[in-house]
Order: structure tokens, then sequence, then C-alpha cells
């Protein structure tokens, strides 16, 4: 085998496939990037493969092929060396079964192969209709949801971002059992499916999608399949029953509070500098016109921070997890939230005006 192609072609598709290499395996080919140089009637193709046996990542991109072949290489050193050398043509040369070299310049790099025959195939077998769907769309579903995926492992089937088509469209949603967050769009897709993807697959989706303008993805019942222009995911979906989430949306909340995003963020923010307990519990009470935090714990600290809210109605004391109660605030996009409650020992809904997202925190018991 032997090429040569532009640092920056090779450089971004390794990037995009090196996330499926799982570093800590003890199969030696899994730590590697596969590497096939074909010669079709469509031009001269680079395939780089990568996976961890769960996940599958392709990038293709058009390179001068002097010799088809195809071998493995080490995934982290073969990108830092890619990475780190200067501007320019390289060129990548199979000097033996064992032996890749890689040249630019007057920089002369030799790594270790192993034999692409080792190197797991990960079918995608039979997969449902294609749908298209822009990618800024899919990246801010994703982005509004993926910070509440589970990472309890005794509750597997909240360890990934449930991707559901329904009549509603399409929705992501992610939860943990402390709060739920839930993103939708009104793209219509013809099979409705509810499918939960691991969260290592999620990120990997999410890297890849940006600089493409439509990204095109089919399902089946174990596996899903992304493509996002000449990179390709394949990935196993997580084997289990996602909780209805819409009972878990609260219906009567009505008590509702109009705050400052920026204002409100930046007192949670400080008042949870003194929360030491397990739960980093914040206390809030919102009555008429101001809403207010407040801290206490065993060793004598404390803190307290007073705002205005656009609220009237009776008064709502309840607490929060503030780590929690910041993530959900960060995803606002809006100057102002807006805070439904039903009373203090209820979940509280968090939501914006044309957000296209809602969130749902479980009170603390104070």
């Amino acid at each position: 085998m032997q090429f040569e192609a532009a640092k920056q072609s090779l450089l971004k598709a390794i990037s995009n496939v090196s996330g499926a290499v799982e570093r800590k395996n003890t199969i030696p080919v899994l730590q590697n990037i596969k590497i096939e140089a074909e010669k079709t009637k469509d031009g001269d193709k680079i395939i780089l493969s990568a996976t961890d046996m769960d996940i599958l990542v392709t990038a293709t991109f058009e390179a001068d092929i002097k010799k088809s072949g195809v071998t493995t290489v080490p995934a982290q050193m073969f990108f830092d060396i890619v990475r780190k050398i200067p501007e320019g043509a390289i060129m990548i040369t199979q000097e033996s079964a064992t032996i890749l070299q890689i040249k630019s310049g007057k920089s002369k790099y030799s790594l270790p192969c192993i034999d692409a025959s080792e190197f797991p195939n990960l079918s995608e077998g039979e997969l449902g209709e294609e749908v298209q769907i822009k990618s800024e769309d899919l990246a801010r579903m994703i982005d509004k949801t993926r910070f509440a995926i589970s990472s309890d492992e005794t509750r597997y089937y909240l360890n990934g971002l449930y991707l559901h088509a329904g009549t509603q469209g399409l929705r992501t949603v992610a939860t943990d059992g402390h709060r739920l967050a839930l993103a939708f769009n009104d793209f219509e897709v013809k099979n409705h499916f509810g499918v939960i993807l691991p969260k290592k697959s999620v990120a990997e989706i999410r890297k890849i999608i940006d600089s493409a303008k439509n990204v095109r993805f089919a399902i089946s019942r174990v596996k899903i399949k992304v493509i996002a222009d000449q990179t390709t995911i394949i990935s196993k979906l997580i084997d289990g029953e996602f909780p209805d989430y819409d009972k878990v949306l609260p219906k009567n909340n009505s008590h509702v509070a109009v705050i400052n995003k920026k204002n409100f963020f930046d007192c949670v923010d400080r008042v949870s500098t003194v929360a030491t307990d397990k739960h980093r519990l914040v206390k809030m009470i919102l009555e008429n016109g101001k809403l207010s935090l407040q801290v206490n714990t065993n060793d004598g600290s404390f803190a307290y921070e007073e705002m205005d809210a656009n609220y009237t109605g009776e008064r709502i004391e309840t607490g929060f997890n503030s780590r929690y109660l910041l993530d959900i605030i960060g995803q606002i996009d809006n100057d102002e939230l807006l805070m439904r409650f039903r009373d203090g020992a209820s979940p509280a809904l968090i939501e914006a005006k044309n957000m296209s997202a809602v969130f749902v925190i479980m009170p603390v018991r104070i």
C-alpha cells in the first residue's frame, strides 16, 4: 500500500474515527485504525475505520493512491504523528507486513502494523428506511438532552439517549431519575420507532455532524447507522425499555415564575459554593416578586441570595441539587426562563419561550 494525502484531509479522517477506539482494550487490533487504499471507478479512496466491537466509525477521503492495500496501525500514535508534522502532503507506505512508514518533507516515522484480517467486522444488518434531517437540528436536540444521561449502570436502560419518532415528531430524551431533558422537532418520520443510543455513540455522532449540512440515519431493532458527509457510524443499541417519559412531565404545574436566566444561574452558583453535602442542596423560596436561595450546612457555613422574580401566587418552598439545577439553567438560550411548580414537594418544570425543549427536576427534601 502506498498513497499521498493532504495533511488536513488525513487528520480530519483520523479524528473522526479515533473516538471509537477503546484504548483499555486487551485485544491489540482494537487499539488500531484500519487503513484501506482503494482504486475505484469513482476515483482513489482512502477508508479509515475504528471499532470497539459496539461501535464502528468509518471516514472516507480522496488521495493519490500509488498502490492499493490494507493494514492497521496504532490509533493514538498515528493521530499524534499526523497532528504534529508540518502542513503539506504526507506519503504513507507499507514497507512490509509489520511496518508502515509516514513521510512528510524531511520527517520520517515508522509504525508497527497488525494484519487487517484480525480487524473485526461490525456488519450493519438489515436496516429500516433511511431518514434525513438537518445537522443543526439533530445537534441541538443532542446538546439539549445528553447532559442528563445516567451513569448508574444498574439501570442500564438509562445509560443512553432515547431517540423517539412518533405522532408528535422526532424527540430526544435523557434522564437519570433526578432530572429529565426533552428536546423535540416537528420533523415527520413515516415509520415510528423508539431506540436507546449508548452514551459513547451519542458523543461520536455529535462529533461528526457539525461539518455536514444534513445527516442521514437508518435503524434496525439492534443497530443504528448514521451518515454525515464522508463519515459513517454503525452502533449497537441498548437493549432495554426506556421509561414512559410523557408520564414524568408535570401536567398541573400552575404556579409559574418568570426568572432572569443569568441572575438565576449566578445566584445558584454563588450559594452552592458552601454546599458540601452529598446532594449539594440549595433551599429555594418563591413568593410575590422575589426568589431567595439559601444553603445551611452542619459545620455552620451559610449562604443567602435574593433576586427579583416575576411571580404572584402562594409561597413555594422547595430544594434542589444545585449541580442539577445549574446544568438545566445552562441549557436555556433565552434571557428569561419559566419555572413551573405544583407545590414544593413535586417535580418542577423548566422551559423558555420558542426553545423546543423542556426540563424536569426532582426536588430534594429540605
